[in-house]
């Protein structure tokens, strides 16, 4: 958000770019995913995309909500550091306000990333995981530990969009 024409994107131009990230995110990498939680959790690894993508659905709408919403929180907490105005911020303040946007996306998407996560590894539908997961209270579990977890990717983003602009405007 450090360009101050970024600043100018309106909520839902904000979350139209976060759904269509999401989007493409989950549907090149679900198969990534599905691998990674397997062999945390002792699963056998396979080829079958019945099993590759278990959960995908979850999993989209996650991404979707996740990405939906950091756009929009990193630029509210953008428009805090500001005070409204549209300027070019410094590099903390534009880390800050990825790192804001993280927090609060996580807090919201947790209980969906657990239920995908245990569709991967009961199968199952997404009715029937999610009121599993209500039923015996664990919808919440890891919802901290999630949300510092986005706050900080969201924060190396933007850190890596910076580091990025500087090579490129080096002279060498």
């Amino acid at each position: 958000m450090s360009d101050p024409r970024l600043q100018r994107l309106t909520s839902a131009e904000n979350t139209a770019i976060g759904l269509a990230t999401g989007a493409i995110d989950v549907s090149t990498t679900q198969w990534v995913l599905y691998c990674k939680n397997a062999s945390q959790q002792g699963l056998p690894l396979t080829m079958n995309p019945r099993i590759l993508y278990r959960g995908y659905t979850m999993s989209l709408t996650n991404m979707c909500v996740l990405s939906g919403l950091q756009f929009p929180l990193t630029a509210i907490a953008t428009g805090i550091f500001t005070g409204g105005k549209q300027r070019k911020l410094s590099d903390s303040e534009e880390i800050g306000s990825a790192f804001i946007g993280g927090v609060l996306s996580g807090f919201i998407c947790a209980p969906m990333e657990l239920v995908m996560i245990q569709q991967q590894r009961k199968g199952g539908t997404l009715l029937d995981t999610t009121l599993k997961m209500l039923q015996g209270g664990h919808i919440f579990r890891g919802t901290i530990a999630m949300a510092a977890r986005e706050g900080l990717c969201a924060a190396a983003q933007f850190s890596g969009a910076q580091l990025r602009r500087a090579i490129n405007s080096a002279q060498f």
